[in-house]
């Protein structure tokens, strides 16, 4: 095996000209979005004056005279669909080169091997099924573009960004020149299909927060390196627990209210920089390192708040803490900026504890009453933002916020005490996994300034949660419970009313009543609060758990109350609804929807319709054209030509829109799945009551 640098041009235009991708390589999928960011890395190159640009690796086997592409398939094909899209721009006049004969040097040096038969002249053979869509490319054919292939996607891509770029052709032909690859060749007995698994197994990847570490620190003189890491992302680490993939995560959601996918922080974190700290002063990458790394301390000490309350303030630390107990890092976005806005000195911590107890009334009582979870990442991402638009109204932030949440619909909704004490009273409270924790911390020690360590107890395995009539029944307890002891045993067994925390062995669980009551460590003889009103009784049965179930209501009302506020806006503020919510469309405005985190204001659902659609054929062309004359849509949706009732989505992709909001909402949802998009992707804005402004 061999390895050096080389300049990928050089390699193409060398003697074994031919790259060959054998069979068992998977199709060229490479999207719009991996062209984009080759393309604009060029532009960045023009502009910076770079004379390289590293492009990763090139595995080749070289077989009689040809090259077996082991590894680097995808950037190999991009490049040479970048070149043919150069080479039409000017050959149709669209550009102009200072080089007379620039495009049939293209064709000669890079694209066409004259001196090979007719079926082996191009220098590039992919499989089978993208070969047809490269010769067409390449032979200039429109008539025999494969429309459904990323091949002819990708290439129309470069057509459109060279037709409209801000440098010339010729010092985008310059940027290719300077990309370079390292040129691994592998001796005839090297074993290429272990190399190529070993190249594509799962082994020790780099994180995102490695990517992002040397994104930020990467292109800085060495003293400056260590400087920043030392004062900023040595401490980022520490503040995060060393997880901070998942804090960038959360970090890009609270500044840019959209949750980027996991495996998508990294490029999502480089557009976010790009955005917010751009300085073209500040070396090749034009990025302001230190104003970013400053800001990543920042939210990284209000993350290790949410994850390790001590803030000073009792009542934050502990609806902090509750809300951490409950597992409920999708609030992590929104934390991260209430606790910002509370440095800033736009809230005081009075307001500060509100607001986290009634998240925490919030989350409980969605818990409690089985509300799905898929609205959540949604409304804490928005949550803040939608709040300082009531701030900026002159009303009270923790008031907005009230409004706010329990002005949610469908699977955002707030449950009222109807619906909370239903399902208090219906729920399995027994199965509830880690959940004991939260609920029965929360149940005991309340607002105590003398608190037992409920958690800590369960965890080691010195509490646990008994029924107090048990799971099964022996002789005694059916003659305590009397002739009916069948219902009641199976109506009763898990409700909360039955179920409560001790101290005492587990195997005692099925001794009677006021054996377990009267012995060491029972009832009587327990120090949980919880325990007190049991201890008190002579029996046990139906009518002491209807008579504990209504004390527990009490008690779950107080701990978990339903906000009230006299808040109303004077502008409704939108709902918001997911693509993939359980929410009612019909009959409703629409006032903009937002898609992987961009907004787009309209007032028709038919416009929606087809921007949306326009932007899922950015992203995913081929797939989008695939839908013509599919099966997944019989002759409905979609055709290839102007119809009437149908909008044009691009050239030879036409949509029905005379068609009901629900069937709208249906079809898109379908089109994700096609193309492989979350749901989540996509939310609308709907007036709530009034029109908005």
């Amino acid at each position: 095996m061999d390895g050096h640098k080389q300049y990928l041009t050089d390699l193409i235009e060398g003697k074994l000209t031919r790259f060959v991708i054998p069979v068992y390589q998977r199709n060229y999928d490479w999207k719009p979005e991996q062209c984009k960011r080759l393309f604009d890395d060029l532009v960045e190159v023009s502009k910076t004056g770079r004379k390289e640009h590293f492009f990763g690796s090139i595995v080749s086997q070289t077989p009689r005279g040809e090259r077996i592409v082991i590894d680097g398939q995808q950037r190999i094909t991009t490049v040479f669909l970048l070149l043919a899209a150069i080479r039409d721009q000017l050959t149709t006049g669209v550009v102009t080169s200072e080089e007379e004969d620039l495009a049939e040097d293209i064709d000669d040096y890079y694209l066409i091997d004259r001196k090979h038969k007719k079926e082996q002249k191009l220098r590039l053979k992919l499989v089978k099924s993208d070969s047809e869509a490269f010769s067409a490319v390449l032979d200039q054919n429109e008539d025999a573009y494969v429309q459904s292939s990323n091949v002819t996607q990708n290439f129309f891509y470069f057509l459109e960004r060279i037709t409209y770029m801000d440098i010339s052709i010729d010092e985008l032909y310059e940027a290719i020149k300077s990309l370079c690859v390292i040129d691994i060749t592998l001796d005839p007995g090297d074993d290429a299909q272990l190399i190529f698994e070993s190249l594509n197994s799962t082994g020790l990847d780099l994180s995102e927060a490695d990517k992002i570490r040397n994104f930020v620190l990467m292109n800085l003189d060495q003293e400056r390196q260590e400087a920043y890491y030392e004062n900023y992302w040595n401490a980022v680490e520490r503040n995060t627990d060393y997880k901070v993939s998942d804090y960038i995560r959360f970090y890009l959601a609270a500044r840019e209210a959209k949750t980027p996918a996991i495996k998508k922080v990294y490029p999502s974190f480089r557009s976010y920089a790009a955005k917010r700290f751009h300085d073209p002063e500040a070396g090749d990458l034009g990025i302001d390192a230190k104003g970013l790394l400053e800001e990543l301390l920042r939210y990284s000490k209000y993350y290790r708040l949410c994850n390790h309350p001590d803030t000073g303030v009792k009542e934050i630390d502990s609806a902090l803490r509750a809300i951490h107990l409950f597992d409920a890092s999708v609030t992590h976005p929104y934390l991260l900026n209430l606790l910002d806005y509370r440095a800033s000195g736009n809230i005081d911590d009075a307001a500060v504890a509100t607001v986290l107890w009634c998240i925490d009334s919030y989350l409980f009582r969605r818990w409690v009453c089985s509300v799905p979870a898929n609205a959540l990442n949604k409304i804490f991402e928005t949550l803040h933002g939608d709040a300082l638009k009531g701030v900026k109204d002159g009303a009270s932030y923790p008031e907005v916020v009230k409004y706010l949440l329990t002005h949610k619909g469908g699977t955002g909704r707030f449950p009222d005490d109807n619906d909370f004490l239903y399902s208090l009273d219906t729920r399995d409270f027994y199965r509830i996994q880690n959940r004991k924790y939260y609920l029965y911390d929360r149940l005991e020690n309340g607002t105590s300034e003398e608190r037992i360590e409920v958690v800590a107890g369960l965890e080691r395995g010195d509490f646990s949660v008994e029924h107090v009539m048990p799971q099964t029944l022996n002789a005694d307890w059916k003659k305590s419970l009397g002739d009916d002891w069948e219902r009641i045993h199976e109506e009763w067994c898990h409700k909360m009313a039955n179920l409560t925390l001790t101290a005492y062995n587990s195997d005692y669980s099925n001794r009677p009543f006021k054996t377990k009551r009267d012995m060491k460590d029972g009832f009587k003889d327990s120090g949980f609060r919880m325990n007190q009103w049991i201890a008190q009784q002579t029996t046990w049965g139906e009518s002491q758990m209807k008579d504990r179930g209504k004390m527990l209501e009490e008690q779950f009302l107080a701990t978990w109350p339903f906000p009230t506020t006299n808040y109303e806006p004077k502008k409704m503020l939108p709902e918001l609804a997911e693509l993939g919510s359980d929410t009612e469309f019909t009959g409703r405005r629409i006032a903009a929807f937002s898609f992987i985190g961009d907004r787009y204001a309209t007032s028709q659902w038919n416009e929606m319709e087809v921007k949306v659609l326009k932007l899922l054929c950015e992203l995913e062309p081929a797939k989008i054209h695939s839908l013509v004359n599919s099966n997944t849509y019989p002759g409905t949706a979609f055709c290839g030509d102007e119809a009437q009732g149908f909008s044009q989505i691009t050239s030879g992709v036409y949509v029905k829109t005379n068609s009901s909001t629900s069937a709208k909402i249906d079809l898109l949802k379908r089109v994700f799945e096609v193309c492989d998009i979350s749901a989540s992707e996509l939310a609308f804005e709907m007036p709530v009551g009034a029109e908005l402004d």
